[in-house]
């Protein structure tokens, strides 16, 4: 590898290393998702579907007749793991998982931390250590290759992951449960807020 190219490969895991902190060390507020109380208990899990916006940073769960039943603020993937746009479905569900690429490696009999972050860990794995991979609540696949929605902490309107849909603690569980294998996920780069406000009714705020 030449100097350019590695010294290229270093800024970008540093630069992923900054946004990892900052997006663990601020989370979203309580202020970040809405939901229809009452569209979101008659939804069918069937008929549902999501509609999700990298420009707003925010995703929607839509019920069979169109109508916006949840709005939460997400975050999606950093310059160089953007999450995929396009349409897609849930081919996956699992209400615990661990990712099996990013995670840490910990003292197999301590369980202390010895590599934080172990995509910025060279070589084999510490000995005597484990790898941990980071905790992804209410996962949801949608490709194969490892792009999901999860619970994941984030600021608002700002792109944290390394591809997959971060989205709000309280929001994802509600999103999990009114969905099912082969609910439709669309993914667009432009903003949808002007389409769905059409859709929105919040009298009923906050689950």
């Amino acid at each position: 590898m030449s100097n350019l190219a590695r010294n290229t490969t270093l800024g970008i895991l540093i630069l992923l290393s900054a946004l990892s902190i900052s997006c663990q060390l601020v989370p979203s507020t309580s202020s970040s998702w809405q939901v229809n109380k009452s569209l979101y208990r008659e939804a069918d899990p069937t008929k549902t579907r999501i509609e999700v916006s990298i420009w707003d940073q925010k995703a929607w769960l839509l019920d069979e007749q169109g109508r916006v039943i949840l709005k939460t603020n997400v975050s999606t993937g950093v310059p160089g793991h953007e999450t995929p746009t396009g349409e897609h479905k849930v081919v996956e569900k699992l209400e615990h998982k661990r990712s099996n690429k990013y995670g840490k490696f910990v003292d197999a009999k301590t369980g202390k931390v010895i590599v934080e972050k172990n995509w910025l860990h060279e070589g084999p794995p510490p000995e005597g250590s484990v790898y941990e991979g980071t905790d992804m609540p209410y996962w949801m696949r949608l490709t194969w290759d490892g792009i999901g929605m999860h619970v994941g902490k984030f600021p608002t309107h700002t792109r944290c992951s390394f591809g997959c849909i971060r989205v709000y603690h309280k929001a994802q569980p509600l999103i999990y449960r009114k969905t099912r294998v082969g609910t439709r996920v669309s993914i667009s780069e432009g903003s949808l807020l002007k389409s769905m406000a059409k859709k929105e009714d919040f009298s009923w705020i906050n689950y």
